[in-house]
């Protein structure tokens, strides 16, 4: 019976993020949560993340489907700690969404729900999972088509810099650049962040060459470092 191929080293984009900023011992600590946990990364904001996507694809018309939310949340009584914990903190993150709504202006582009599984971008073997919330549309000069993407950012307890945001605007550059490009030009400013647990939003960036020299040169160390990483440290 032939031997089954292993995984390629995986990461999501806002873990990236993270992991390009943090010290050795944190990044170590970044791959062994994405390479032994993977599904717990993305449940734990899956009913906030849903509910604030739907609310940004009505271009923050539709308010009702986060209250809603929030209210079918706070109706809920878990047996578990931990899921009490995660149910609290995605109330938390749907009421701290509601306060920024001033902040957030997709402007004159129109916004729709992003693909559940879009192809990740590779670099040096590692995968990368981009996969934008929102993907927006816009009108450019001459009735030129462009192309962005909306990312959301849930973690309160390490919040994005303007560092950090700009490698996942760089990201998201790059997904529009090599999967909606059948769609239109890609548009810096329409790649955006949204961190919705320190409440701030972040432009898209416009400089990213050296930027994604940074992306493919971190996930390098990310391939060297994935074997060693055993599951418990």
């Amino acid at each position: 019976m032939a031997l089954k191929k292993p995984d390629p080293p995986r990461i999501s984009i806002n873990q990236l993020a993270e992991f390009m900023i943090a010290k050795a011992a944190r990044q170590r600590e970044i791959i062994r949560r994405n390479k032994f946990k993977q599904d717990f990364l993305v449940v734990y904001y899956k009913e906030a993340s849903e509910a604030i996507s739907l609310c940004l694809s009505s271009n923050m018309t539709d308010l009702y489907v986060v209250e809603n939310a929030i209210s079918s949340l706070e109706q809920k009584s878990p047996d578990k700690i931990g899921t009490q914990r995660r149910l609290t903190a995605n109330i938390g993150a749907l009421e701290a969404f509601q306060t920024m709504l001033d902040d957030i202006n997709f402007g004159e582009a129109s916004p729709e729900l992003g693909e559940h599984s879009p192809p990740r971008l590779q670099f040096h073997g590692v995968e990368v999972s981009v996969r934008p919330e929102i993907v927006l549309s816009a009108k450019g000069k001459g009735g030129k088509q462009l192309i962005g993407a909306t990312k959301l950012y849930m973690s309160r307890g390490t919040p994005l810099t303007d560092t950090s945001a700009g490698y996942i605007s760089t990201a998201l550059q790059e997904h529009c650049r090599r999967n909606l490009s059948h769609r239109g030009d890609f548009s810096a400013p329409l790649c955006g962040v949204i961190d919705v647990g320190s409440k701030r939003v972040f432009p898209g960036v416009k400089a990213t060459a050296a930027r994604l020299k940074d992306i493919e040169a971190a996930c390098q160390n990310i391939a060297a470092l994935w074997d060693s990483i055993t599951e418990h440290a």
